[in-house]
């Protein structure tokens, strides 16, 4: 399936900013972009289940329903089940139409401290950042940032760890920390079946070092819903 053709942002670099840039309160779900022939597709290009039918209005949304585990396992499960989270309407939020309840005013000519102000605002209303938008060109800002990367290799754990998962392997650089024991054990078998390698996963680090590797990189989870490929920020 085709890679829908949408804006992407850039993760802030902590610096001030030049100029009028609109904040956009920024939900932890999934993108959902409707298209003609495929109808709701993720970022990926992959098929989003159980999304209401379109009828006009935004066509690049984010998707929320409670907590990004439940939008995953809502849009992921193609023939619902009883547990299945229901999707309404309204955890439709517009991007390209902006949705007004992620409408946060504008910063002008902002300085850092008053991003990391407008930040912790957001955090305080239980949103997971803001975006700071000045046409086409987006900037994401997160309490830690992260980024998303395909797994290259993998290797078992020692000790406690025999028997499932230790680290992943990634361009930029091995992930060992943030596993839950139930996280191990599931990829593990997903490494065993030859399905791990490529998979997208989300690390926060502290920063990257000169070489452009992770420092102190932890696992956060998987993301079914990206595109496999080069690390994004």
């Amino acid at each position: 399936m085709i890679c829908p053709d949408i804006n992407k942002p850039i993760s802030w670099n902590r610096r001030a900013l030049a100029g009028t840039w609109h904040v956009t309160l920024k939900v932890d779900g999934v993108r959902a972009i409707w298209h003609d022939e495929f109808g709701w597709i993720s970022r990926a290009g992959k098929p989003l289940y159980n999304i209401p039918p379109y009828q006009g209005g935004p066509r690049d949304c984010e998707l929320y329903v409670g907590s990004f585990r439940d939008t995953i396992r809502a849009t992921r499960t193609k023939f619902r089940k009883t547990d299945t989270p229901t999707i309404l309407r309204e955890h439709l939020f517009g991007l390209d139409i902006l949705d007004g309840r992620l409408n946060a005013g504008a910063l002008i000519d902002p300085s850092a401290e008053d991003i990391f102000a407008t930040l912790s605002s957001a955090q305080a209303s239980g949103f997971e950042g803001v975006v700071l938008r000045q046409g086409v060109r987006w900037i994401k800002v997160k309490p830690h940032e992260t980024l998303d990367v395909p797994i290259t290799g993998f290797s078992e754990g020692r000790g406690k760890h025999a028997g499932r998962l230790g680290i992943i392997a990634t361009a930029l650089g091995d992930v060992g920390s943030g596993f839950s024991d139930e996280e191990r054990v599931a990829l593990w078998a997903e490494a065993n079946a030859g399905t791990l390698i490529g998979q997208v996963v989300e690390v926060s680090a502290m920063e990257l070092s000169a070489a452009g590797k992770f420092r102190h990189p932890v696992f956060v989870r998987m993301r079914p819903d990206k595109l496999h490929g080069k690390s994004r920020r």
